[in-house]
């Protein structure tokens, strides 16, 4: 079976994590690259688009993508500082972050250097979380209509997260604007609740689907387990399904030659 060609742009970042000790420990995370580390030992044609730091931590982020085969292209390094997330527990026992994200190699990118790198083959195009902040909203959005254009699919993980803008408002007006050309929306009900979606999370989530261009909505909600939306479906599993996995279903259905979706 050939392997589907996917591309993943966002944050590659290090995690300082606080053990019970107190002390931080570092290591390699970022949703998005941990999307495209899932994807890639699912067996899927990976790249990695974001640029990666030239710094020591970059190091260790570009030496883990090689060692899980995922494709960087010739020269996606960056002189920037690779970003910073402390993780910690709040005074809830609740896990918390601090991000370190000014400026910072992931972000380091013109549109047009973005459109360079994504492979021609290339069937779907994964990105947000810490990407869909204000300032990248001029270079993702022409790059996301020229990718659909060619008939890409788009795919965002909504990710919504506390303090990545001093202006919150702004910050989910870009996450909107992005979210709108999506044809498949990870959010969970926590992400509703930050961008001020204080009613049923299924409910939003079916408001979602319906604004797709593909209609397709992984809706995960904590100890509630994950829903898939899409037009002719509606599957609803437990909490042990992971959310890489729900976003592969998604592409079995889509790329399977009896996919009942709309072309």
């Amino acid at each position: 079976m050939r392997a589907i060609s996917v591309g993943v742009f966002g944050e590659a970042l290090i995690d300082l994590i606080q053990q019970p000790s107190g002390e931080y420990l570092p290591f390699v995370g970022g949703s998005p690259f941990n999307v495209a580390r899932s994807f890639a030992r699912q067996g899927l044609n990976t790249s990695y688009l974001s640029p990666i730091s030239n710094d020591e931590m970059g190091g260790q982020i570009y030496k883990m993508a090689c060692n899980e085969s995922i494709k960087i292209p010739n020269g996606n390094r960056s002189p920037k500082v690779t970003s910073l997330a402390l993780v910690y527990k709040d005074s809830n026992g609740q896990p918390d972050y601090q991000l370190y994200r000014e400026g910072v190699a992931d972000l380091d990118v013109t549109t047009e250097d973005l459109l360079e790198n994504v492979p021609n083959d290339v069937e779907l195009f994964h990105t947000g979380s810490l990407a869909l902040v204000p300032k990248m909203l001029p270079i993702l959005s022409p790059v996301i209509k020229t990718l659909k254009a060619r008939g890409v699919l788009i795919s965002i993980d909504i990710n919504i997260r506390k303090g990545v803008e001093l202006n919150h408002a702004s910050y989910i007006d870009a996450v909107k604007q992005i979210v709108a050309l999506a044809d498949i929306v990870k959010v969970s009900d926590e992400d509703l609740e930050l961008m001020g979606l204080n009613q049923a999370p299924e409910m939003h989530a079916l408001e979602l689907q319906r604004s797709t261009t593909n209609g397709i909505v992984i809706l995960t909600m904590g100890s509630g387990g994950v829903r898939l939306l899409a037009e002719e479906l509606d599957i609803q599993k437990a909490v042990f399904l992971l959310v890489p996995l729900a976003i592969l279903l998604v592409l079995a259905i889509l790329f399977s030659p009896q996919c009942c979706r709309k072309c």
